[in-house]
C-alpha cells in the first residue's frame, strides 16, 4: 500500500513517465539495430554485400564436410581492372565490382561468395549431385566467367572486364581450407601469366588448377576479330594514353584512341559500329594499329609525341 501521506499522480506527471518509457524505448531499438549493422559488417563487404574474407574463413570449414557432395576452392581475380579505375575514377570501378558480385552470386545459385579485397573474389561452389563427375567444376567455371564476360554501362560508358580463376578441388573431407586457398591462388596466378603469354587477356577467361594440368580458355560468343591488313600501319605496341589507332573488330575497322596501356592489353576508346557514339573496351595489343587519318570526333587533342 503506498504510504497515507503520498499525492497522487496528477495527469500531467504521468504523462511524463510514459513520454520517458518510450524514449527509452525507442533508444533500446536504436542500439539494437546498430548492435545488428555491426554485427553484419564484421562479416561483410560494405561495398558488395558478399561476404568477406573472415565470414568467409568461418563458413568454408563446415560446408568443405557438410555432406558426401565434392566441393572446389575458386579464386577469381578480374583482368585488367586498373584502366578503369585510373580512367574513370573509383565511382566507376566501384560500380564494376558491384555489378561483378552481383553476377557471380547469380551464376554460382547463391552458394558461398566473398570479396577478399580490390578485385579479388572467391567462392565454395558445391557439386549438384554426390554422384556428379569430379569434372563437374568445369562447367561450373564457364559459366561463371561467361556470366562475367558481358560489357557493362557505367556513367554512359561501356566496360569490360574478363577473369582469371584459379581452382583447388580437395582430395578428400579433411582437406585444409588454408592449403586449398594458397592452392587456388597460386592457380589463379598461373591463369593470369597464360593469359598474358597467350596474348587473350582481353579476350578470354583462364583456369587451371594447382597443378597446371588442366587449362582451359573461354572466348565470348561474338563473331572473331579479322586480323589487321597487312597493308595497315604498323602495330600500335607499344600503346601509349592518347595514341590514335584502328580497332580490328568484328571484321570491321573503327577509329579509337588509347586510354590506357600496358604490355600486352589497352583500354581503347573507340567508334560504336553504327557511327553514333563510343564505346570503351579492354583488347589485346594485336587487335590495334597506328591510326593515321584525323578523326574530329576522337583527336580533339593531339597524342604525346614518340
Amino acid at each position: 500500500m503506498p504510504p497515507a501521506n503520498r499525492q497522487p499522480r496528477t495527469d500531467a506527471e504521468g504523462a511524463h513517465l510514459q513520454a520517458r518509457i518510450d524514449q527509452l524505448a525507442t533508444h533500446v531499438q536504436r542500439l539494437e539495430q546498430e548492435r545488428a549493422s555491426l554485427r553484419w559488417l564484421a562479416g561483410h563487404d560494405e561495398l558488395t554485400g558478399l561476404a568477406n574474407r573472415r565470414l568467409f574463413h568461418a563458413l568454408a570449414p563446415a560446408l568443405l564436410r557438410a555432406d558426401d557432395r565434392s566441393s572446389a576452392v575458386l579464386i577469381l581475380d578480374l583482368n585488367c581492372f586498373k584502366p578503369i579505375n585510373d580512367t574513370y575514377g573509383h565511382d566507376a570501378g566501384d560500380e564494376v565490382l558491384r555489378v561483378i558480385a552481383d553476377r557471380m552470386t547469380a551464376g554460382l545459385d547463391d552458394q558461398l561468395v566473398a570479396r577478399f579485397g580490390g578485385d579479388e573474389f572467391a567462392a565454395l561452389p558445391r557439386a549438384p549431385r554426390a554422384d556428379t563427375p569430379d569434372t563437374w567444376w568445369h562447367e561450373m567455371a564457364a559459366s561463371l566467367s561467361a556470366a562475367i564476360a558481358p560489357p557493362i554501362d557505367v556513367a554512359g560508358h561501356t566496360l569490360s572486364v574478363t577473369a582469371s580463376i584459379g581452382v583447388a578441388v580437395p582430395a578428400d573431407r579433411s582437406a585444409d581450407l588454408p592449403d586449398l586457398l594458397r592452392r587456388a591462388d597460386q592457380a589463379m596466378y598461373c591463369a593470369k601469366r597464360h593469359a598474358r603469354t597467350t596474348g587473350k587477356v582481353g579476350l578470354t577467361w583462364v583456369v587451371a588448377t594447382e597443378s597446371g594440368e588442366h587449362i582451359e580458355t573461354y572466348e565470348p560468343a561474338v563473331t572473331p576479330a579479322s586480323p589487321p591488313d597487312p597493308t595497315s600501319p604498323a602495330p600500335a605496341a607499344p600503346c601509349r594514353p592518347g595514341d590514335p589507332v584502328w580497332v580490328h573488330r568484328n571484321g570491321t575497322r573503327r577509329a579509337g584512341v588509347v586510354e590506357s596501356a600496358c604490355e600486352w592489353a589497352a583500354l581503347v576508346r573507340y567508334r560504336c559500329p553504327n557511327g553514333a557514339g563510343t564505346m570503351v573496351d579492354t583488347m589485346p595489343t594485336n587487335c590495334l594499329t597506328i591510326r593515321a587519318e584525323a578523326d574530329p570526333y576522337l583527336d580533339r587533342r593531339p597524342s604525346a609525341p614518340r
